[in-house]
């Protein structure tokens, strides 16, 4: 024996909306508000990376000062990254 479930109307079905096509709008941050985290962003990353390079330092293995010149390079991108945003959010302001 099968249940069958009777839906109150026929048009019922069609009408659900999923939330892909509705999703929530998003709470939009003021602007120093997202440049305050975008500056934490760009902070906890240049020091993540500062942080890799002395652990590869201090490792023996030869392939490692290769990775850790790599991870300083790319602290001196992130910092130069910070320096042009700060001077920028600077001459806004």
């Amino acid at each position: 024996m099968t249940n069958v479930i009777s839906l109150a109307h026929a048009r019922a079905a069609k009408t659900v909306r999923t939330p892909a096509q509705h999703p929530p709008k998003p709470v939009s941050p003021s602007k120093a508000a997202a440049a305050a985290l975008d500056a934490v962003q760009l902070q906890a990353s240049i020091e993540n990376a500062l942080s890799m390079a002395l652990n590869h330092v201090r490792g023996n293995a030869s392939g490692r000062l290769h990775a850790a010149t790599a991870k300083a390079n790319r602290a001196l991108t992130l910092l130069k990254q910070a320096c042009t945003s700060s001077t920028s959010t600077t001459l806004e302001g």
